[in-house]
């Protein structure tokens, strides 16, 4: 029995066009649209946040549009009374050859939060580019186990980041186990106004994360499985700041051109508690739950 694809991917549209994604459905969804007209036939993702070693043959391409809503930004120990996050991807993959693939990436990060300094609401909104790289070096199947290497570049109006992951995976008939290790290096620059007098700073950040997955097919285009990912804050002023684990469902299917990715992650436990953050969770730098969608063509 195969999914029905124009009822899915016409309740999928309308998700994206809901209140949550308001601020910027004007300028993706026109763009997404497009992109879903075409026509696919493979992919390299079967999870919404860890990725598999596998990478696209020479010259086949994805599109894929990613969001990820986070909220819950409000605890005994936060001193936000309302935080809300909402980061879009829109994504151009290629596959080079050789075992290697390229993508570029169109990035919006919305923060709507009120905090206990002002009951107002306010807004941060940022955009940014990135160049992803991914280079194979042992497959999930042939081999014992799979291996990649990944290097993604974002370059923002304010902010400077680089991404490196050692992708670990293997792929049987069935199931699919996932592991990724990755190491960001963030510089940002933050403007501040005090006495009439204006200042600027430039702030480096190095956070680690883990990530977890599995997944078992219930048919070849349905699977079902989990995603953990542990974050690690760590800055030049204070070293390592926290460390939050959040796990969850995830979800994969495919129909012909189309294919969907969805995990929810709550946050479980505040692993590393300070004086600043002495709680089980950590809502003052992390949300309580995160959502994450992927949908996209394969070419």
């Amino acid at each position: 029995m195969m999914i029905n694809e124009k009822p899915l991917l016409i309740g999928i549209l309308s998700l994206l066009a809901t209140d949550v994604l308001l601020p910027m459905k004007y300028i993706f969804t026109p763009i997404l649209l497009i992109l879903l007209s075409l026509t696919a036939y493979s992919q390299d993702r079967m999870f919404a946040y860890t990725y598999q070693s596998n990478v696209l043959n020479k010259g086949d391409f994805d599109f894929e549009f990613h969001n990820t809503l986070s909220t819950g930004k409000k605890g005994a120990y936060s001193h936000y009374i309302y935080g809300q996050h909402l980061d879009q991807r829109l994504e151009y993959e290629i596959g080079l050859g050789k075992n290697v693939q390229t993508a570029f990436y169109l990035n919006s990060e919305l923060f709507n939060f009120a905090d206990t300094a002002s009951t107002d609401l306010n807004q941060e909104h940022k955009f940014s580019f990135s160049n992803e790289w991914k280079w194979k070096l042992l497959d999930p199947v042939a081999n014992r186990f799979g291996l990649a290497l990944y290097e993604e570049i974002e370059v923002g109006g304010s902010n400077w980041e680089s991404e490196t992951k050692l992708i670990i995976d293997k792929r049987w008939k069935r199931d699919i186990l996932a592991f990724n290790a990755v190491k960001k290096y963030e510089i940002e620059r933050v403007v501040r106004r005090q006495d009439n007098m204006t200042s600027s700073d430039w702030y480096r950040n190095s956070p680690v994360e883990f990530n977890l997955a599995y997944m078992h097919f219930l048919r070849p285009e349905i699977g079902i499985g989990m995603e953990m990912r542990e974050n690690n804050a760590i800055d030049q002023d204070h070293g390592w700041i926290n460390s939050v684990l959040f796990a969850g469902v995830a979800f994969h299917a495919q129909t012909g051109k189309f294919f969907i990715n969805l995990t929810a992650l709550p946050q479980l436990v505040n692993m590393h508690k300070t004086k600043a953050v002495p709680g089980n969770m950590d809502v003052d730098n992390f949300e309580k739950l995160e959502a994450s969608a992927l949908i996209g063509y394969s070419f």
